[in-house]
């Protein structure tokens, strides 16, 4: 056993391989649209099929057009190898190709880890957070003409050329990424104006790290109330809203945001003079201000000259409103579906919350801009919605697991509450009394409306994944769930220690001194 212990790369790659050969000769697909499922069938399949015809002559609107890549790659790759372009072929391509992407995430964690000097333990909870979880083996798996996975990918190789100083290669990952995930150009923005482990001192920040806090819970609150009591808009897609528990589920994301953001700022910030020299320092360096300019030029003609305009599938309002009521829809529900879906890392950060801000100022401004905004988009329950940011929260907890030191044996029993979390295991498919019939529109409730979200509705052995949509019986048992992993976790890898590991102390100030002087601060 403690050869697997010390080959997780190796290990990862074999369990990856054999559980994608699993499933692809045992499919587990979701029968809704033949296998396309939602924004795949409706976007996207006829990309995958007839890509000039789709993008250019019939145009795709300028936020779908964002996630675009994986099948604009699928189209040109199924044709140079004069496959027919049929359903079953795009879907086994995915399903391949979904796989392929995994094994290049396992390349990047392992050049990464390597490259901050991780110990085995480390580099194990960074396996785990980023493949170990529902969103890579079930979902993933279940719907596999996705994008979910390409982002993640996309958002590990930034993290990682950004930390390692290769300028040349994030801006082309960053550019590739304007079409893989929307907020990618806003990550990678960070990731390129401000280099890698910059830090400015934290002396005199305590007001404007309040001011940010506040600023950013009661402006959180202030949309919630303009669009639930003011304006009267509703989320009828969603969950039925617990409405008498919503001043309850308004407070409570309120208050995660302003507690989370004053920790992360007084983290980051330093006072208001500080910044301005930040800002002076950041202005001279013409080489970034270039590749920056190209990044924002290339998402215009992206969105504004090749995305069709007026028709977007999520315009801004919309995604306001999904925001608030993916937040408040029930109290509390973003942290418990967030725990559900990606598992370990969300747990540690949990628990061990008061160390993240420490580990964010090693890693620096960018990697903290590009945390502040994960946890700015983490109030909205559908955790899919996250997949480019995951890296950074897996990085955090990677470093906390550094600290801690824990034993071999509390990584396998992380390794076997994941796979129990990530409902690999389960075939979704078994609840479908229709599997096999012609327009099987599974697991669309075609019945009774809201049925679906009863807790003994088969359709929610796929909702209750999907954070907005879980029914209140399963959103409470994994409520449970989560508590007593808090204390399980807590139990398994014990108090934080006081110093670093050497190892890694010594390479993160080596790379502190080496890239500060780029900044002058």
């Amino acid at each position: 056993m403690m050869n697997i212990y010390r080959n997780p790369t190796l290990f990862f790659t074999a369990f990856i391989l054999l559980f994608s050969i699993w499933y692809t000769v045992f499919p587990d697909i979701i029968p809704y649209n033949g296998g396309f499922g939602f924004e795949g069938a409706f976007f996207y399949e006829a990309v995958a099929k007839n890509c000039y015809e789709a993008v250019v002559v019939q145009g795709i609107n300028a936020y779908s057009i964002q996630r675009i890549l994986p099948f604009v790659v699928a189209h040109y790759v199924l044709r140079g190898l004069q496959l027919p372009l049929t359903d079953a072929v795009i879907l086994q391509y995915f399903m391949l190709y979904n796989a392929l992407v995994a094994v290049a995430v396992i390349y990047y964690w392992h050049r990464l880890s390597q490259f901050l000097g991780l110990g085995l333990a480390a580099v194990w909870v960074g396996y785990l957070g980023l493949l170990i979880s529902c969103a890579t083996l079930k979902y993933d798996l279940y719907v596999p003409f996705t994008y979910d996975r390409t982002a993640l990918l996309v958002g590990l190789m930034s993290l990682y050329y950004h930390l390692a100083g290769h300028t040349i290669r994030l801006l082309l990952v960053a550019l590739a990424s304007l079409a893989v995930w929307p907020t990618a150009l806003f990550c990678n923005l960070l990731l390129l104006l401000l280099p890698p482990y910059s830090q400015i001192p934290t002396a005199g920040n305590r007001s404007i790290s309040r001011l940010w806090a506040l600023s950013s819970g009661f402006g959180f609150v202030a949309l919630c109330v303009y669009v639930v009591y003011i304006k009267r808009i509703h989320d009828a897609t969603i969950a039925p809203t617990a409405t008498a528990w919503l001043p309850l589920s308004i407070g409570i994301a309120g208050a995660y945001l302003v507690i989370t953001q004053y920790a992360i700022a007084r983290a980051l910030l330093g006072n208001s003079a500080q910044l301005r020299q930040m800002g002076k320092a950041l202005w001279v360096r013409r080489g970034t201000w270039l590749a920056v300019g190209l990044l924002v030029s290339c998402y215009l003609l992206l969105t504004k000259v090749l995305g069709t305009q007026g028709n977007e599938h999520l315009n801004g309002k919309t995604f306001l409103v999904n925001i608030v009521y993916g937040a408040i829809n029930r109290p509390a529900q973003f942290l418990i579906s967030h725990a559900s879906y990606y598992g370990l890392p969300v747990v540690l950060a949990l628990v061990y919350w008061c160390q993240v801000g420490g580990i964010i100022r090693q890693l620096g401004l960018a990697v903290g801009g590009v945390f502040v905004l994960l946890l700015l988009l983490s109030v909205n329950s559908e955790t899919r919605q996250l997949p480019n940011l995951l890296p950074v929260l897996v990085l955090v907890t990677a470093l906390l697991v550094q600290q801690l030191a824990p034993p071999p044996r509390a990584i396998a029993y992380s390794l076997l509450i994941g796979l129990v979390l990530s409902k690999g295991w389960l075939y979704i498919n078994w609840f479908d009394s229709t599997l096999g019939q012609l327009n099987d529109k599974f697991p669309i409730n075609v019945g009774t409306p809201g049925a679906e979200y009863a807790w003994n509705s088969p359709y929610q052995a796929y909702w209750m994944n999907i954070g907005p949509w879980t029914s209140n019986q399963f959103l409470l048992i994994q409520g449970i769930v989560l508590l007593f992993l808090l204390v399980v976790v807590r139990h398994l890898y014990g108090t934080p220690l006081l110093k670093q590991n050497s190892t890694t102390a010594a390479r993160t100030e080596q790379k502190h001194l080496l890239f500060r002087s780029r900044l002058s601060l």
